[in-house]
């Protein structure tokens, strides 16, 4: 397994542990509040540290999301719709969203509009666009495979912007997809 560091501490008697990994895809960062996992980011640098076989504080659970991400990134077929996640930080409006987004299958993409409708708020477009920003979980809450009605790719929660997201929805697609760039291409959302 590809661990670069774990780190176990305590937030209000809730263990928090938070695992550095390598992916083909780059560098990621993984953390979990309890047993759902809180958080998911692709990482700007590589990982300085030495590899550290680190994995017997993990729980099986978190072993296997991990070999999952790794996995993914190496361009096997995965389903995170079942991952427990801690949605708590956002408005119930952002929970539905996010909910509806984990549900979009593998290689599958949806616009801001439709999933709004799956979600039960048709015409909150704008609303699931400042949702999907929130997102601290991307890849399990796939935001990636969500985009503008026009065929544009939109932003993305990742220190390489919409390229990640292009790659993201290239590696799904088995190949190049057709997607729209923005003009800009530096565009990228960071997480709040």
């Amino acid at each position: 397994m590809t661990i670069q560091n774990v780190i176990t501490t305590q937030e209000d008697s809730i263990p928090l542990t938070t695992v550095q990994l390598e992916t083909t895809l780059g560098p990621a960062e993984i953390s979990w509040c309890g047993e759902k996992l809180s958080r998911f980011a692709w990482l700007s640098k590589r990982i300085r540290s030495k590899p550290r076989s680190a994995s017997h504080q993990l729980t099986d659970t978190q072993q296997d999301l991990i070999q999952d991400i790794v996995d993914y990134a190496a361009g096997i077929r995965i389903d995170f719709a079942d991952v427990a996640t801690d949605l708590s930080h956002g408005t119930p409006f952002q929970q539905r969203i996010w909910v509806a987004c984990q549900r979009i299958p593998y290689g599958e993409v949806v616009t801001y509009g439709e999933l709004a409708r799956l979600a039960g708020r048709p015409g909150a477009a704008r609303a699931v666009g400042t949702a999907m920003s929130r997102n601290r979980i991307p890849l399990i809450i796939p935001c990636h495979r969500v985009i503008a009605a026009s065929n544009k790719i939109g932003g993305f929660t990742s220190p390489q912007g919409i390229r990640q997201k292009k790659r993201l929805l290239d590696l799904e697609a088995g190949g190049p997809t057709d997607f729209k760039m923005p003009h800009n291409g530096n565009f990228r959302k960071m997480p709040k």
